[in-house]
């Protein structure tokens, strides 16, 4: 593939994200932010992206005539060709339904460094299992994967996040990490079993309880506030399937979550990789 005069537009920031801008950059590549109505993406708005704006001054853009789109809408590109996607979340996606046996070229970050023909440190490795499918790399099902390794570099991220916004801070501590994580399990594994699933509807809220489930091979059903894509409260609920689930876990969950008289819209969900989620009205049972 030729990537002469490509601009790679990406969506949301995240780790894999912001791997796969560093790579870009080394790689010579032109890289830009997506926009809505002029304002960068979040992940919330990443696939409602009608532009994008360069992230470094002085690119000649007037040269740039194609694009590579990494995890926003393709709508981004505006006039320029879009050769390639980078994706795993929707149907459709490159990376989508793929298991964790193929975890590293189903990641978006996996699919960009192949078009590049850049083979993947230990940490990329890390970075890709830990975005696509982060149960089954700490359950030992993705090639290469050292668990132990893999729970390092997931308080790493976690610290790093922590550490970027002032509210949070004082969160960014390898120890509070780990101790909210073993409460949390004692929260999970103290909860109703029903068909494989912990049910915490009434637990409220519990901190770190997505990576205690991932942890310790439990799957969870949670209620928790609505929020739009800016993160702002909606005044609506949000029941969640998530942690270590299976395909017919997800599954079920879906049938389910779209017969609840309460609903506001359908089901979402992707049972490879394990995750479900319905939003209700706050007086929906």
């Amino acid at each position: 593939m030729d990537l002469t005069n490509t601009v790679v537009i990406f969506g949301g920031d995240d780790p894999e994200a912001a791997e796969a801008r560093h790579i870009v950059w080394q790689a010579g590549l032109a890289v830009a932010t997506a926009t809505v109505d002029g304002q960068p993406v979040s992940a919330g708005t990443a696939y409602k992206a009608d532009g994008f704006r360069g992230d470094a001054e002085g690119t000649d853009f007037g040269i740039i005539a194609k694009a590579i789109i990494f995890e926003c809408n393709p709508a981004a590109a505006g006039s320029l060709e879009v050769i390639a996607r980078c994706d795993h979340h929707n149907p459709g996606d490159a990376g989508y339904g793929l298991g964790p046996d193929h975890f590293f070229e189903a990641s978006s970050l996996g699919q960009l460094m192949g078009l590049l023909h850049i083979s993947p440190s230990e940490r990329q490795l890390l970075i890709a299992a830990s975005d696509h499918c982060p149960a089954a790399a700490y359950q030992g099902l993705c090639p290469g994967i050292d668990p132990v390794a893999f729970q390092v570099h997931r308080v790493a991220e976690k610290m790093a996040f922590y550490a970027a916004n002032p509210r949070t801070a004082a969160k960014a501590d390898a120890a509070l990490i780990e101790a909210a994580i073993a409460k949390a399990v004692e929260v999970l594994q103290a909860a109703p079993l029903v068909d494989g699933v912990r049910d915490l509807r009434d637990a409220g809220f519990v901190d770190e309880l997505p990576e205690a489930a991932l942890r310790s091979g439990e799957a969870y059903m949670a209620e928790i506030p609505d929020t739009d894509h800016e993160r702002q409260p909606t005044g609506n609920r949000k029941i969640v399937l998530g942690g270590h689930t299976t395909p017919e876990a997800v599954e079920a969950f879906m049938v389910w979550a779209n017969a609840l008289p309460g609903k506001i819209g359908d089901a979402y969900g992707n049972p490879t990789r394990g995750f479900a989620g319905i939003v209700v009205k706050p007086t929906a049972e």
